[in-house]
C-alpha cells in the first residue's frame, strides 16, 4: 500500500493540497480506484492561459457541451457534477501554467476550495517535487 493510498483510506478529508511525490499518474489512479475513489487529470504542463485551463478542465471533468467556459460556468459546473462520491485530482503542471498566468491558477484554487468545501467530493492534490521552492500562492495550502 502506498502512503497515497493509506491516506485516502484511512479518510483524507476533501480539500486542495500540496502534494509533494514522485508518483506517475497512472499510480495515482490506481491508488485512488483501489481505496473507492474517483480520479481526475488535470495536467497544465502545456497550458498558458485561462482558455486553455478551461477547455482542459471541460475535458478532464467530462463537463456537459453547454459549458460556458467561464469562472461562473465551471463553479457551477463542478457543483452540478457533484454526486457526492469522493474524488481524486490531480493536478500537474500547475508551476508552468503559474510562470504564464497567475490569476488563472489564483481563481482555480479559490473554486477548487470552494468545491470542496460544498460538495465534500473532491482531494486536490497539486502535484510538485519535494525540492522545489513553495511560490507565495500555494504557501497557505497544507502538504500532505
Amino acid at each position: 500500500m502506498t502512503d497515497l493510498r493509506a491516506l485516502l483510506t484511512d479518510g483524507l478529508r476533501p480539500g486542495v493540497y500540496r502534494w509533494p511525490s514522485t508518483a506517475a499518474a497512472d499510480d495515482v489512479r490506481r491508488d485512488a480506484a483501489a481505496a473507492g475513489f474517483g480520479f481526475v487529470l488535470l495536467d497544465t504542463g502545456e497550458i498558458h492561459d485561462k482558455a486553455g485551463f478551461l477547455d482542459l478542465c471541460a475535458t478532464a471533468f467530462d463537463l456537459p457541451r453547454w459549458f460556458g467556459r467561464n469562472w461562473d460556468a465551471l463553479a457551477d459546473s463542478l457543483s452540478d457534477r457533484s454526486t457526492g462520491e469522493p474524488e481524486v485530482v490531480l493536478w500537474s503542471g500547475l508551476r508552468h501554467l503559474l510562470e504564464h498566468d497567475h490569476d488563472t491558477v489564483d481563481v482555480a484554487l479559490q473554486i477548487f476550495a470552494e468545491d470542496t468545501t460544498n460538495s465534500g467530493q473532491l482531494r486536490v492534490l497539486i502535484h510538485e517535487t519535494a525540492d522545489a521552492k513553495t511560490p507565495d500562492l500555494l504557501s497557505s495550502l497544507p502538504v500532505l
